[in-house]
């Protein structure tokens, strides 16, 4: 696998264009939209949580089950309408993920509103409190999706949030996985174009993914980048367009 294209175009980033980036994410997005309808900080954040760990083996796209997650709970705003949500939109393996959803329930009851602000500054905290609630280990998809997505919720609700350490693993999905499945790659191209394995993810998974509206959003030269970044990928890949 050549990488030295992959290389060089992910080094043009700035910390700020990935960012901007995030703020795009479709899945961004829906987490806006349900904070403006909810009303209810902590609540928020237990919902984005919990249907992060349950994000696995999805029916459909990520970006259309976001979407489901926030129209649905804007409608519905209760953590014991979450049983009826899988049953809809997230039915596969249906019973492991109820007795998934059980143990994450237990997991977010025990937070506070002082601890998820807590959280915003310290996404290695969280993943420690996930690890040991959920008996994973820090390199599970599902957790390390669970802190990107809590750290989208707490720019999202206004919070001081930081950005995600090095320490952290990609999730690797299988958009990822198209790339590599190895998280050794992962964690030694994020050191070298210096962007933490979180916010890689991001960058990577919405340049191959992305549809004709995330890539509509984008402007100027950060548009340039990303369908360089997008062509790159889809060379390495073996995909088209």
């Amino acid at each position: 696998m050549d990488l030295g294209s992959l290389e060089e175009v992910l080094s043009s980033f700035s910390p700020e264009e990935v960012e901007r980036i995030e703020r795009l994410d479709p899945q961004y997005r829906a987490l806006e939209r349900l904070f403006s309808s909810l009303g209810d900080e902590e609540l928020f954040f237990k919902l984005v949580l919990v249907n992060a760990l349950l994000s696995y083996r999805l029916p459909t796209k990520g970006e259309r089950y976001w979407n489901n997650f926030a129209n649905f709970f804007s409608r519905r705003p209760d953590l014991s309408a979450f049983e009826e949500f899988l049953r809809l939109y997230n039915n596969r393996l249906l019973e492991g993920k109820l007795k998934r959803l059980r143990r994450a329930l237990r997991a977010v009851e025990k937070l506070s509103a002082a601890e998820f602000a807590r959280f915003c500054r310290n996404p290695e905290g969280l993943l420690n409190f996930l690890v040991k609630e959920m008996n994973q280990p820090p390199t599970a998809k599902t957790l390390v999706f669970a802190v990107k997505m809590f750290l989208y919720a707490c720019r999202v609700a206004g919070k001081a949030a930081a950005r995600a350490p090095f320490s952290l693993a990609v999730p690797l999905d299988s958009r990822l996985r198209k790339v590599s499945e190895d998280l050794g790659f992962w964690n030694d191209l994020s050191r070298r174009v210096g962007i933490a394995p979180l916010h890689l993810d991001a960058l990577v998974w919405l340049s191959l993914g992305g549809d004709a509206e995330f890539l509509s959003s984008l402007e100027g030269e950060l548009k340039e980048k990303v369908l360089r970044l997008r062509s790159v990928l889809k060379k390495l890949t073996g995909e088209r367009g």
